[in-house]
């Protein structure tokens, strides 16, 4: 085969030549899955330069490449496969390594082939962001070989005459060569689906991007936006308080012991109310605000007027909104046509993926609660409900309540005498509920609250306040967010991995924004994914992340501070139908973090 062909016949040739002979079936070698090369095809190692390639499933393309590459250099070369990236050097393939020519070529980065299964040997190495990029590589190089415009064996440093006029020095460091390599990985895989981004910034500075600006469902990610918006419009320290009042009239006529009229449970959008049963079914402890204690003090003020009858009924006020939103199943967005989905499905709602959203809930606005979250008894009336579960309580401490509890209007301010009061967690301290374990009811809560606070609690007229608090922050790449609602439920929301790298880096590395995020690999929604350390080392970096999942969505963002002080901050978002499927901790996810948590060679270090 002559090196002198044009480059589109050189390649053309070189695959062909070797294809004719190589036609994949039940007898060749496979390694995980992959179907390899079979021994004509890559050849006699003896004296040749060699081809050095992953032989792994996810390694299928970078094989093609290398016999393109290995045609390219004809009978000179020969095919050496290296395992897969996780598994040692085949003992045969070493073997044949040993009797190679000195240099040679790799196919892929270190995260295909680990620079420590080459024992020091000289190679090139020819690669890509991902495996598209790769082939790409590998072409140029094939092109290079065949026209003449690069030696066919590089030099492996013994002997030959010194150039004139050396190559200029590649302008990007090997550390970020192999952190973008290494990250660049998920791409690499078999599950990696056409929609997908990738973003990966060091101390600020972008160190690997595919796609970055690309818009794609974003599942629970979107709740870095509504927490980011929470912050910014309602403020850090702000709370919610939770009152209880009287008739003023009625509590100055009490005699007997007798109130004739109604308690009123007043609501302000507080999202975390609940009763102690509530949280302990649940396996990690967070903050609530505990309405036993308000029931506690409304008695004490009870008592202390003498009251131990009520001849009325504990009115639930759930009016804070003004809405009347309980959930989005029946909404549609704006500019929507007949077939457009609805905002949230109502499978959202038959398996408790979200509570009731109302002014006044309590336990997510359920009526009953069980271990079980798809049993849960959804209530057709939030503040109804709350009042009932507050007239079990008082009820429970001695109180006589002769009326059924529902829910209405409490009097006027000046009209009503109050009894007690109780003050939700700050918002900062409810981060950690939306992003550590991804609470719906309580990120929708957050959104209707900041759209309150703009003088509508619509789930739109929120929607659209979250969008412009964010814009802001993330300037031209605001373009890039849709947001449709506070959880992430929607499948209309959209974002891009650029934005979500932005709104992490605006939190800091140290904040308590990004510390309220998961621990990969150790609490709740990432406790079975977290980045495997390598070998020599007993633990990986600490990686603060947010997943989010859908059918059709998976998706990762988080921050990492490595061990010689860089920051990491990344985020990768794919899409494809029932992506579900791949799971929680998906070949995708563990990559990411992976790169991530194994991050120590930067020169900071």
């Amino acid at each position: 085969m002559t090196r002198r062909l044009g480059a589109a016949a050189a390649a053309v040739l070189a695959f062909a030549g070797l294809a004719a002979s190589w036609v994949p079936s039940a007898g060749a070698q496979a390694s995980a899955s992959a179907t390899l090369p079979p021994p004509e095809v890559l050849g006699d190692c003896t004296d040749a330069l060699p081809v050095i390639v992953a032989s792994d499933a996810d390694a299928q393309s970078d094989i093609y490449s290398a016999v393109t590459l290995a045609g390219v250099l004809d009978d000179d070369s020969c095919i050496v496969l290296a395992g897969g990236r996780d598994e040692p050097f085949p003992k045969d393939q070493l073997s044949r390594l040993a009797a190679a020519a000195a240099g040679g070529y790799v196919v892929g980065g270190t995260a295909a082939v680990p620079e420590a299964k080459l024992a020091g040997r000289e190679v090139t190495r020819v690669f890509g962001a991902d495996r598209w990029e790769t082939a790409t590589a590998v072409g140029a190089v094939a092109t290079a070989l065949a026209t003449g415009t690069e030696p066919a064996k590089p030099d492996a440093g013994s002997g030959g005459e010194e150039s004139k006029d050396p190559a200029p020095k590649d302008p990007v460091p090997e550390w970020q060569r192999r952190l973008a390599d290494e990250f660049s990985a998920a791409l690499r895989s078999r599950s990696a689906p056409e929609d997908m981004c990738m973003s990966l910034h060091r101390n600020g500075t972008p160190v690997f991007e595919h796609e970055p600006d690309t818009r794609l469902l974003p599942a629970s990610l979107v709740k870095l936006a509504t927490a980011t918006a929470a912050l910014s419009e309602l403020g850090a320290d702000t709370t919610f308080t939770t009152r209880v009042v009287a008739d003023a009239d009625a509590l100055a006529a009490v005699s007997n012991g007798v109130l004739r009229g109604d308690l009123y449970l007043i609501g302000a959008g507080d999202p975390v109310l609940a009763t102690p049963g509530y949280m302990k079914r649940l396996s990690d402890a967070r903050p609530y605000t505990d309405v036993t204690e308000l029931a506690d003090s409304v008695m004490a003020a009870l008592r202390a007027r003498g009251i131990t009858v009520i001849d009325g009924a504990i009115v639930g006020d759930g009016s804070w909104f003004g809405d009347g939103e309980q959930d989005y199943a029946s909404q549609r967005p704006r500019g929507a046509t007949r077939d457009t989905p609805a905002v949230w499905k109502q499978s959202y709602l038959s398996e408790n993926l979200v509570g009731i959203l109302s002014g006044l809930i309590i336990n997510d606005g359920y009526s009953a609660y069980s271990s079980d979250r798809r049993r849960h008894t959804r209530s057709s009336d939030a503040a109804q409900a709350a009042a009932s579960d507050f007239d079990d309580l008082l009820e429970a401490r001695g109180m006589v309540i002769r009326r059924r509890p529902r829910s209405g209007s409490a009097p006027a301010t000046d009209e009503s005498t109050a009894m007690g009061s109780i003050t939700s967690p700050t918002v900062s301290k409810m981060l950690v509920r939306i992003l550590r374990f991804s609470e719906n009811t309580t990120a929708e809560m957050l959104l209707k609250q900041i759209g309150r606070r703009h003088g509508d609690a619509s789930r739109a007229a929120s929607a659209a306040a979250v969008t412009a608090a964010i814009s802001e922050l993330l300037g031209p790449t605001a373009d890039d967010v849709t947001i449709v609602d506070g959880s992430g439920l929607s499948v209309h929301n959209r974002m891009s991995c650029a934005a979500a790298v932005r709104l992490l880096a605006a939190a800091g590395s140290g904040s308590r924004f990004v510390t309220s995020m998961s621990i990969a690999g150790q609490t709740l929604t990432l406790r079975t994914c977290g980045p495997r350390p390598t070998r020599g080392r007993s633990a990986a970096n600490t990686v603060y992340a947010k997943s989010g999942q859908l059918n059709d969505s998976t998706a990762l963002a988080g921050v990492s501070t490595a061990t010689n002080g860089d920051v990491l901050t990344f985020a990768m978002i794919a899409n494809a139908p029932q992506i579900i499927r791949l799971g929680s901790c998906n070949t995708l996810r563990q990559r990411t973090l992976d790169a991530v948590g194994r991050f120590d060679y930067g020169p900071s270090g």
